[in-house]
Order: C-alpha cells, then structure tokens, then sequence
C-alpha cells in the first residue's frame, strides 16, 4: 500500500535525483541541472509553507518511492481564485506500479483534509499518457489543453490540466 509521510534527512540524495540525472528525472521531468533544492528546502524548513508542501512517497516496506509537492496558485482573484497544484515525481525503479495514482488520490485528500481550498489541479505534458492515466485513476476529471504552456528540452510544449473538487471521490 502506497503511503504519504513527512521527507526525512535520509531522503534528500534520491530526491535530488531528479534535479540532477536526466535518466532519473524521466522524459517529462527533466528541466536542466538544479542540484541541492530539497536539500536546502528541508535544511530551511521549508518543506511546509502556507504556500507550497511536499511529502514523501514509500511503498508497502516503508521505503522511499518518491515525492508529492503543491503550490497554491491564482486561477481568480486571491484568495477567492486560489487552488493547490499537485505534482509527482517517482524513481524509475518505482514507476508503473500504481505509486503515482494512489498518491495523488492521497495527497488531494491530504490537502482537503488540512486546507480550506475547494480545487487540486495537477497538469502533464500532452504526450504523458500514462500520468494521463494515473490522475483519471485518482479520480482526476480531465478539463482541457493548456496550448504552449510549459518550456522543456528547447521547445514548448502543450499541457493537460485535470483537477479534483472537495467532496469528489
């Protein structure tokens, strides 16, 4: 069973990974070297912020999958406008074993357990199928193309924005 749980120190290299191995971020992942920002995150304390959070991702033994994060975003006026992005990233090793799908269902309940907003987004490239396929799993609904919205490997590219109201399954 996939469960949420506060990053721990132990963590913070497998995490960077995808900050720093091209192979580990994944196709849709990889935004250029940043190495060291979950690092300086939690030696900040700043893994909880009235804006933005992340937790980390463990399987079935406890052991670490990968990490959930947010941020509170405008799609209004604040904070009337304001909703949570949820974003995932899992180790390679992880991938395809329904980790991403039970956390995202987790981390919007999560979310609508501990904060007042009514909408969790999360968006993906146009061509990620398969986090497609895990946020409709999660009980994301699809709600369009966002055209030219995300700049990776020297392109635009479009993205799919789903989203999960309070009181959806």
């Amino acid at each position: 069973m996939t469960r949420l749980r506060q990053i721990v120190e132990a963590d913070l290299d497998a995490l960077d990974r995808q900050r720093t191995d091209p192979e580990a971020a994944g196709e849709f992942s990889w935004y250029g070297y940043k190495p060291g920002g979950f690092r300086r995150r939690w030696e900040a304390r700043e893994m909880f912020t009235e804006h933005m959070g992340a937790l980390a991702v463990v399987d079935d033994d406890g052991q670490l999958v990968g990490d959930i994060g947010w941020i509170r975003v405008h799609n209004g006026p604040p904070p009337n406008g304001d909703c949570w992005n949820l974003g995932i990233w899992l180790l390679p090793e992880a991938r395809g074993k329904g980790h991403g799908s039970a956390a995202q269902r987790l981390g919007a309940a999560y979310l609508f357990e501990h904060t007042f907003l009514e909408r969790v987004e999360a968006g993906t490239e146009a061509d990620n199928v398969a986090e497609q396929r895990a946020l409709a799993k999660a009980g994301f609904t699809r709600e369009g193309v966002l055209r030219k919205a995300c700049f990776r490997g020297g392109e635009w590219r479009d993205m799919v924005v789903f989203s999960k109201l309070r009181g959806e399954p």
